[in-house]
């Protein structure tokens, strides 16, 4: 008895270590590191597009997205097994659950010269995402990347920027920098953008980012769910460009399938070859199409006959892309159908030999002798 009460107190007391040492190494991950820190500044003012979506969890045409989300993911699975013997197993299915994602905000900026599918972006990108779920898994497992890349010195570098640990990763053609402050996740370009995005309390002065937040104000939609801005850009094609001052744009994904949006263009004066903002419709579609890039000019349906006069000489326009779920999953399959054609299915079979020379048929060619023979024992 006293035997396996020894080995019951040692097992015991091996566990207790364990666990121990387990919720110390998460709580050392998983905590904040700056818990009174304020919002640090997103834009410092030498941005030229800028997109912000803020997703809520009672917004009624997100709750309607997700759900057809899922009946398109249920479709997709029925139409894969379909005719197999996978049909009738009941497999467990992952549902895109709102709440459990929302609220949540996710914003992102660029410089001059700065593209989103056009690689590779300049220097001077921000991205920072603000979450509400999952805190404790986020630090955690950037933690647990930052440790994993900072034990090659080659590939990342960390630094301390106003009481912040940043780590920046350079590996192979990725370079990042990247920083945890509180509910947040900022990754820039490299350290020296994310020193101006922690160092610099507020824009600075003279920047034109109050009034383009002061157009947004004017135009945004009711229940919008995202919003962004273009400055001093040059729009449409060379045979026809057009200057604009700056644009700011209203989007809210409604219940009926649409993306709505709501965009007012201050017009900028002729510019060498380029023309000043007139409004008409195709205008209307280009100017959509820098804030939605890879999005078809045939979707945008702009209301009416293009933009009309609106506040301080700017010209306003709305329109819609309908049957948004539709379109995703139609882009989706198309995806797909890329893949399948790109992936590998077996391994190629190597080149047949030659076909010998020997005129008879299924007859092997006879080797060629050269040289001396070997004379016989």
């Amino acid at each position: 008895m006293r035997f396996v009460v020894g080995c019951a107190l040692v097992v015991a007391l091996l566990a207790a270590i364990v666990v121990s040492v387990a919720l110390l190494i998460g709580w050392r991950l998983a905590r904040d590191e700056t818990p009174d820190r304020t919002f640090e500044t997103f834009l410092v003012g030498d941005e030229t597009r800028y997109w912000c979506f803020d997703l809520k969890p009672d917004d009624a045409g997100l709750q309607a997205f997700f759900k057809r989300l899922d009946e398109i993911n249920d479709t997709t699975r029925r139409n894969i097994l379909r005719g197999t013997v996978l049909e009738t197993i009941p497999f467990p299915q992952r549902r895109a659950r709102l709440n459990e994602l929302a609220p949540i905000t996710l914003e992102f900026s660029l410089p001059a010269g700065g593209e989103v599918l056009g690689w590779p972006l300049p220097d001077g990108w921000a991205a920072r995402g603000t979450f509400s779920h999952g805190l404790f898994r986020m630090r955690a497992a950037l933690k647990a990347m930052r440790f994993v890349a900072g034990r090659d010195p080659t590939k990342s570098e960390s630094f301390d920027v106003d009481g912040i640990s940043v780590t920046e990763i350079h590996d192979k053609n990725a370079r990042f920098a990247v920083a945890t402050v509180g509910n947040r996740v900022v990754l820039t370009s490299d350290v020296a953008r994310m020193r101006t995005l922690l160092s610099s309390p507020d824009p600075p002065s003279g920047s034109r980012l109050a009034e383009r937040f002061a157009l947004h104000k004017a135009i945004a939609i009711d229940g919008e769910d995202a919003w962004a801005f273009v400055s001093a850009t040059r729009l449409g094609d060379l045979s026809n460009p057009i200057a604009i001052d700056g644009a700011v744009a209203s989007f809210d994904l409604n219940a009926r399938d649409e993306l709505a949006f709501r965009v007012i263009v201050q017009r900028g004066g002729t510019v060498e070859d380029q023309s000043a903002f007139g409004g008409t419709v195709p205008e209307c579609s280009t100017v959509v199409s820098q804030f939605l890039p890879g999005i078809p000019a045939d979707a945008l349906e702009i209301d009416g006959n293009g933009a009309r006069p609106g506040g301080s000489g700017a010209l306003e326009f709305s329109g819609r892309i309908t049957g948004l779920s539709k379109r995703m999953a139609e882009l989706l399959g198309r995806v797909t159908e890329l893949r399948k054609r790109e992936r590998p299915f077996a391994i190629p079979n190597p080149p047949s030999p030659p076909r010998p020379d020997d005129p008879r048929s299924e007859t092997p060619g006879v080797p060629t002798h050269e040289g001396t023979p070997t004379p016989g024992r």
